[in-house]
C-alpha cells in the first residue's frame, strides 16, 4: 500500500457521535487525515457504523474496477438522486449500461469539436470586458453554464434566465452537501433542510424541462439534446421524457460547477506562482502568437496540459466518491464487512507522499511524460476510474484548457487576497471566490484562428 499502517483513525472524536460534528463541518479534511494516517484505508469513529476512508490507489482499483460490482452508491444517493432522478450519475445496472451507450457517442473526443467553437466564443466575448478586479469563480460559472447550454440547446439564454439559472443551481449544490450526514448515520435519523432542498430541485427541474419543451417544439437543439432525444436503445426505444431530464438536469449539475470550480483554483495557484505563469505565457506565445486557439492546438500546448493537471490534483472536482458494499470483501488485508459506507477519496489520493513528494507544493512538472510512467497510474484520479469514470471529462478538460489558455494569452493575473479558504459543497469551492487583478498583456491583438 502507499502508506504503509494500519486501518486506525486519526479524526477527533467526541462520546457517542465519534467524528461525526467534524465530518458535518469539514469532511474532506477529516476524510484525508484519516486516509494519511491509515496507510490509505482507514475506518472511522462513528460508532457502531461501519464507514471506511479508501485512497490507496490499489484499494481503490479493487473497489471501483476489479470488484465494482459489489460496490454501489450507497444511501447517499438517495438524497442526490431527489435531484438527479435517475440519471447517469445515480443510476445503477442495466439503466445505467442503457443510458450510457446511448450518451457516450456525445461525449468521444471527436465530438469535442463543437464543445471548443463554442467556448472560444463565448470566452473571446467575456474576455473583452474584463478589467480591474474579477472573481474567476464567478466567471468561469458563467462560461460554463453559457458553454452547456449553448451545446445542449443550440442557443444563448438572456442574461436574466441564465443568472437564475445559476442561482437555482446553487441552492441544489447548498442541498445535496447538506445530505452529506445521512451517509453516516443511521438510516432512522431525520436529514434537516430536505424540504428547502426539494423546492431548489423544483426550481431548477421546472427551468430545465420548460427549456427542454421549447427546443423540442421548435425542432431546433445542439448535438447532445438530438442524441438525447432521438437515439433508440437496442429495443427501439427512445428514452422518456423523465429520464431526457434527469440526464440534461444531471449534465447541467455535474459539468457548469465542477469545472469552473477546478479552474479557479488552478488559475488562483498559477497567480501566486510567477515562474509558472511566465512558462505558460511564453508556451502560448509561442505556439499561437496573436491568433486564438482551437482544438487542435491543445495537444502542442502541453505545459498547459500540465498545469491543469496539477491543478486538479490539488483540487480535484469531486473530492470524494461514496460507495457501499453489498457483500464482504477484502481490501488489502482489510475486511470490509457486507453493508459498509465507503468513502473513496482522491483528495487523499492526490496528496499522498509516497507518489507525490511535497505533496501540497503546486508543480506541473509532475505530470512531463517520464514522471507519469514511473508513478503508479492509479496515483492520480480526478475524473474517477473504471467504468463509471466521468462521462463528460473529455468536455471539461476542452473547456478548461482552451479558457487556460485564452486567460494567460490576454492577461496577467495578480491575487487581490490571501489564498481562498475551501468548502465542500459536493465539490469543492473557494469560499469567497476567486478575486484577482487583471492587467491586459500590451503586445496582445487577437488574429483569426487557422482556417477561421
Amino acid at each position: 500500500m502507499g502508506m504503509a499502517g494500519v486501518a486506525v483513525s486519526r479524526a477527533p472524536e467526541a462520546p457517542l457521535v465519534g467524528a461525526l460534528p467534524w465530518l458535518v463541518r469539514d469532511p474532506v479534511g477529516v476524510c484525508e487525515r484519516a486516509a494519511v494516517s491509515g496507510g490509505g484505508f482507514a475506518r472511522l469513529p462513528l460508532g457502531p457504523a461501519a464507514v471506511y476512508v479508501v485512497s490507496d490507489p490499489d484499494l481503490v482499483r479493487r473497489v471501483l474496477v476489479g470488484n465494482a460490482a459489489n460496490y454501489t452508491k450507497g444511501r447517499l444517493m438517495n438524497g442526490i438522486r431527489i435531484a438527479f432522478g435517475d440519471g447517469l450519475f445515480t443510476s445503477e445496472g442495466a439503466l445505467w449500461r442503457r443510458q450510457r451507450r446511448l450518451m457516450q457517442p456525445a461525449f468521444q473526443p471527436a465530438a469535442m469539436s463543437l464543445t471548443a467553437e463554442v467556448t472560444a466564443d463565448i470566452w473571446r466575448r467575456r474576455l473583452d470586458g474584463w478589467s480591474g478586479r474579477v472573481d474567476l469563480l464567478a466567471e468561469f460559472l458563467h462560461l460554463d453554464i453559457a458553454v452547456i447550454l449553448r451545446v445542449l440547446f443550440s442557443a444563448d439564454l438572456p442574461a436574466g434566465r441564465a443568472e437564475e439559472l445559476v442561482r437555482l443551481a446553487d441552492r441544489v449544490f447548498a442541498g445535496m452537501a447538506g445530505q452529506l450526514p445521512a451517509f453516516f448515520l443511521p438510516r432512522w435519523v431525520p436529514v434537516p433542510g430536505r424540504a428547502g432542498y426539494r423546492r431548489a430541485v423544483d426550481g431548477l427541474g421546472t427551468e430545465i424541462s420548460r427549456l427542454i419543451s421549447e427546443h423540442r417544439h421548435a425542432g431546433s437543439g445542439g448535438e447532445l439534446l438530438t442524441a438525447l432525444l432521438t437515439e433508440r436503445d437496442e429495443t427501439g426505444r427512445p428514452m422518456s421524457d423523465r429520464q431526457v431530464r434527469d440526464e440534461v438536469f444531471t449534465m447541467f449539475m455535474a459539468g457548469y460547477e465542477s469545472t469552473a470550480t477546478s479552474l479557479a483554483w488552478t488559475c488562483d495557484l498559477v497567480g501566486r506562482h510567477p515562474s509558472v505563469a511566465e512558462r505558460l505565457r511564453a508556451e502560448v506565445d509561442e505556439v499561437l502568437g496573436g491568433r486564438e486557439p482551437t482544438l487542435d492546438d491543445l495537444p502542442g500546448l502541453e505545459y498547459a496540459g500540465r498545469v491543469l493537471s496539477e491543478g486538479l490534483r490539488l483540487y480535484p472536482a469531486f473530492p470524494m466518491y461514496f460507495r457501499a458494499a453489498v457483500e464482504a470483501d477484502r481490501l488489502g488485508g482489510y475486511h470490509v464487512p457486507a453493508g459498509a459506507q465507503l468513502v473513496v477519496c482522491p483528495w487523499a489520493a492526490h496528496r499522498d507522499p509516497a507518489y507525490w513528494p511535497e505533496p501540497e507544493r503546486f508543480d506541473p512538472d509532475r505530470f512531463t511524460p517520464e514522471r507519469v510512467a514511473a508513478r503508479h497510474r492509479g496515483a492520480y484520479f480526478p475524473f474517477g476510474v473504471g467504468q463509471r469514470r466521468c462521462i463528460g471529462e473529455p468536455m471539461a478538460l476542452t473547456i478548461a484548457r482552451l479558457a487556460l489558455v485564452m486567460l494567460a494569452q490576454r492577461f496577467e493575473l495578480a491575487p487581490a487576497g490571501s489564498r481562498p479558504a475551501g468548502r465542500y459543497a459536493m465539490t469543492y469551492q473557494p469560499r469567497g471566490g476567486v478575486p484577482v487583478r487583471v492587467t491586459p498583456r500590451d503586445w496582445f491583438h487577437p488574429t483569426e484562428p487557422v482556417g477561421g
